[in-house]
């Protein structure tokens, strides 16, 4: 069911995880809290950025948006974008739409965001290697399987209500 490399790393650090296959791909965070009937905040979206020399994975709650330049600081890169769909390919294993917060086929620093990791016995569903498949995980497992980053990296209130207004999206 799960990718075997997602599957072998999952047995390796003793994580517990429920998977879940969807009758359909759950590309985005709003389509995996619809299929799962839970809250979109329930959800955990891992955005793949990149500097051309280092990939990063950026955890965030699927409600919230993500702050580029805050992931940036926290990982010391001067600037991030996100990466091409070949490119998260190539460093994560998964294909854009699934994946996966953990088990990377390359050389993937994580940041997880600080509120998540403030309640790290909460279970979260995160992609699970393939858009048809998703992963129930405590946050715990989330930051200490790979030894994540915890830092502040969502965009705040104010910043989201501007770029909505002006029409950007990030």
């Amino acid at each position: 069911m799960l990718p075997e490399s997602l599957a072998a790393f999952i047995a390796r650090h003793g994580i517990t995880v429920r998977a879940v296959r969807a009758d359909e791909a759950a590309a985005t965070a709003e389509a995996a809290a619809r299929l799962l009937g839970v809250e979109v905040a329930d959800i955990v979206k891992t955005m793949v950025l990149t500097d051309g020399r280092r990939t990063v994975a950026a955890i965030v709650p699927g409600d919230r948006r993500l702050d580029r330049a805050k992931v940036a600081t926290a990982v010391g890169a001067g600037r991030l974008r996100f990466a091409s769909a070949a490119e998260v390919l190539e460093q994560t294993g998964y294909p854009p739409g699934g994946v996966a917060p953990f088990g990377f086929t390359g050389p993937v620093t994580v940041v997880v965001e600080a509120a998540l990791a403030g309640t790290p016995e909460r279970r979260v569903v995160a992609g699970g290697g393939r858009p048809e498949l998703l992963l129930e995980v405590r946050v715990a497992d989330l930051i200490g399987a790979q030894g994540a980053r915890v830092a502040s990296i969502m965009q705040d209130e104010k910043t989201m209500v501007e770029r909505r207004r002006s029409g950007e999206c990030a």
